[in-house]
């Protein structure tokens, strides 16, 4: 009788400095005032996007110059790989 063969999923090497300095290199002009979370803020409401792997959710001003009413913008940044998953609009407008 054989064992099952186990996967095992290390901790994800990408820690939250880690991926702040991902968000600041994607952004050089920057203030510094990135907001990181470990899961999904329940206000984030990205519409056509879903992963099943750990992400970092940074929050990241627009730096456009618009002022305008809008959505936050937020970079998800994968945990196992470091890759920007998604970086555009929160769709927490409102």
């Amino acid at each position: 009788m054989s064992l099952p063969v186990a996967t095992v999923i290390k901790f994800p090497p990408i820690t939250k400095q880690l991926a702040l300095a991902i968000a600041a290199r994607a952004f050089p002009p920057h203030d510094g005032q990135f907001k990181c979370y470990s899961q999904k803020p329940d206000n984030c409401l990205i519409y056509c996007f879903n992963t099943d792997q750990p992400c970092w959710y940074v929050y990241v001003p627009w730096e456009d110059g618009m002022l305008s009413l809008r959505s936050s913008r937020v970079m998800v940044i994968s945990r196992l790989t470091g890759d920007i998953l998604y970086n555009g609009s929160a769709g927490d407008e409102g």
